[in-house]
């Protein structure tokens, strides 16, 4: 049992289905002429290197590199090391090709050789040495029939990426950076439709429990390993660009492997992958309560003696979608439907059949907030350098033939994890890539759906009793269309939020129920609607104390401040720091400020930023909007608002938490 967990932990650090061809005849001559200190190095590196631990390695053979440049063994050994590190894979090949007067003597030559050409997109060299290396084994007495299947798929791969080098996506692609990406891993971003949070799996010396020696087998021949597991953590949007400093989600981690795989589109629910050691992965759910996430619980039903490590919501269904190795799939990893039978319990699980699985690994699912798009990871025969992201669309019911996402979103190396915002206007990945901070980073993509826009109403709504948030139940039913559509959910305790996504062409009645309260019906129409919109919803529910205490209410607060917003330099102040941006301070422009909220009007803001409502201390409620770095981000978005005849619509910011305004900015010497 404990042999098999080690080759489940190699197989999670390990970057490639590529293992280098190296036998005891390449370390035998690599100890020629080394003093004894890089003779205990060589040893060291050895253990690495056969665990396929080669970026572990590589600093090593570098090292004993540094005292013995002519040992040509040691720089084939340091070659095929440099083949896994996506920003120094250039020096691969010259070091490989130290050894090429004596490539005939050495097993695995042209098969260690055609994949540094691989990875250096050299691909006719590559599928020359492959087809050297391909001969070879064919000759053999005893053939290595796992190692020709590897080349005959090598090949058909660097085929495929022939036939598809110069079909490219129309999108831009940037690392996320910091806070998120350092130089540990980070992977499988999840955001909920409305971004407001993003939840990824870290490895590296942050993790719970540290650097952790995992034992070897004498019986199995492994060795101990040394790594960091996974954990879970979490950022929060500040604004359009800015994401807080990740803090790990404490009750979620342990000293094992704790991995973040999906959350639901209103970011309430999140699976998540658990190893206890036994040597396979189960699938948990936390539920986000408050501002806390619940200690996970086991799912019955999607759980096997085999692996289960991903899984995806299907919106407005009580189905999902998840990966497992189970025995009877069509390869080792397969993606299944199942169907929520009551709270942790599964059932109906049907495997998604030839057109999407293959014979090879399929994982990382992710669907669209619309339903409507499938995206999901695979390292088949169409792929173009280990696992790519590929796309499979909704059709009268059935997912169609999915198709790769193509450059520059796949690259030579690792393409995972994809989750698209609400509204296909962004996605996230993880992939290894060169120029990244780290291992694994995330990165973005604009467009996150190239081509026809998501077409959804996405509902953000509130939920008050007296100003203050409340937990409410809510129950969306379509009453036009699709008589089968319900889906119920509740607000947040903390925020009184709710989120729900809604398909065009149809009408619907939301209900919101509170205790001690009458019940308040909105009724919605999405009839028309060929894009993504957003709408607010606010539900208030207000007792008769408190509205004998709005009644008495005046607003000569925010009329002084905006009076001061006008009579106040902004040209200056935009010429002198209009693009200056500072630590902890934020623009917002704020939009209105009501004794009775109900007299605020939506329709003059529709396709705007999302609003911002606070009732505060002193009864009223304010209106406002953004989140900006800079005033000139945020004078940009009060000139819009101003032709929309909101009036009374002035600049504040925000600095440390607390509210500020721009003459205070001046006075209290913030900005200098």
């Amino acid at each position: 049992m404990q042999a098999k967990k080690i080759l489940l932990l190699l197989f999670v650090v390990s970057i490639n289905v590529f293992v280098a061809q190296v036998n005891a005849f390449v370390f035998e001559n690599a100890k020629f002429g080394l003093n004894p200190p890089d003779l205990l190095k060589l040893e060291k590196a050895k253990i690495k290197f056969e665990q396929n631990l080669y970026l572990e390695a590589l600093p090593i053979f570098d090292s004993i590199h540094e005292n013995n440049k002519s040992q040509s063994y040691i720089n084939y050994l340091l070659g095929i090391c440099y083949s896994y590190d996506v920003d120094n894979c250039y020096k691969a090949i010259p070091n490989i090709l130290s050894l090429r007067n004596d490539a005939y003597t050495i097993d695995g030559y042209n098969y260690n050789l055609g994949f540094a050409f691989e990875k250096n997109d050299s691909i006719d060299p590559a599928i020359e040495n492959y087809k050297i290396a391909l001969n070879i084994e064919e000759k053999k007495t005893i053939k290595q029939l796992k190692l020709i299947r590897d080349i005959n798929f090598r090949l058909a791969r660097c085929e495929k990426i022939n036939e598809n080098k110069f079909k490219k996506n129309n999108v831009k692609i940037k690392n996320l950076g910091k806070p998120i990406n350092t130089g540990a891993s980070e992977y499988c971003p999840l955001i909920p439709s409305d971004e407001r949070f993003m939840i990824f799996t870290y490895r590296g010396p942050l993790s719970k429990g540290g650097r952790q020696v995992v034992k070897g087998d004498k019986l199995s021949n492994t060795e101990d390993v040394e790594l960091f597991y996974e954990d879970i953590f979490i950022s929060k949007k500040l604004n359009d660009s800015i994401w807080s400093e990740p803090s790990p989600i404490d009750n979620l981690n342990t000293n094992l492997h704790d991995a973040a795989v999906s959350v639901n589109f209103d970011g309430t629910q999140m699976f998540l992958y658990k190893n206890t050691g036994a040597g396979n992965g189960d699938l948990y759910i936390s539920k986000l309560i408050g501002n806390r996430w619940s200690n996970p619980i086991y799912q019955v039903g999607l759980n096997t003696r085999a692996w289960e490590g991903s899984a995806c919501f299907i919106p407005n269904k009580n189905k999902i979608i998840f990966v497992s190795e189970k025995p009877d799939g069509l390869g080792k990893r397969d993606l299944y439907e199942a169907e929520k039978l009551k709270d942790n319990n599964w059932g109906n699980i049907k495997n998604l059949g030839p057109l999407i699985n293959t014979k090879y690994d399929e994982d990382a699912p992710f669907i669209t907030a619309d339903g409507k798009t499938l995206f999901f990871s695979s390292n088949n025969s169409n792929s173009i350098g280990g696992y790519d992201v590929f796309r499979s669309d909704l059709k009268n019911g059935k997912w169609q033939k999915p198709y790769n996402l193509g450059k520059p979103i796949n690259t030579k190396d690792e393409d995972k994890f994809y989750t698209v915002r609400g509204d296909g206007k962004k996605a996230y990945y993880s992939s290894f890539k060169q120029g990244g901070k780290g291992q694994q980073d995330i990165y973005i993509v604009e467009p996150g759906m190239p081509g026809k826009p998501i077409s959804l109403l996405q509902v953000d709504g509130l939920v008050m009793i007296d100003g203050k948030p409340t937990q409410a139940e809510i129950e969306i039913t379509s009453i036009l269309k699709n008589r089968k559509f319900k889906s119920n959910m509740a607000s947040n305790a903390l925020t009184g939020n709710f989120l729900a996504n809604l398909p065009v062409d149809d009408e619907y009645e939301i209900v919101i129920k509170v205790n001690q309260f009458p019940q308040q019906v909105v009724e919605l129409n999405t009839v028309g609607i060929d894009s993504f919109m957003v709408i607010n919803v606010y539900a208030d529910f207000t007792s008769p104390e408190y509205d004998k205490k709005i009644s008495e209410l005046n607003l000569s607060i925010d009329e002084k401040n905006k009076n001061l917003f006008d009579k106040f330099d902004k040209k200056s102040y935009a010429s002198k720091f209009g693009n200056l941006r500072t630590e902890g301070l934020y623009y917002k422009v704020q939009i209105g400020a009501y004794k009775l909220f109900e007299n605020f009007n939506y329709n003059s803001v529709i396709g705007m930023p999302k609003i911002i409502r606070q009732t505060d201390d002193d009864y009223i409620t304010r209106f406002s909007m953004g989140n900006f770095d800079t005033f000139n981000e945020a004078q940009d978005l009060l000139e819009k608002v101003l032709k929309n005849n909101l009036k009374d619509a002035f600049i504040y910011t925000v600095y440390k938490g607390e509210k500020k305004f721009l003459h205070q900015l001046l006075e209290e010497k913030i900005i200098k």
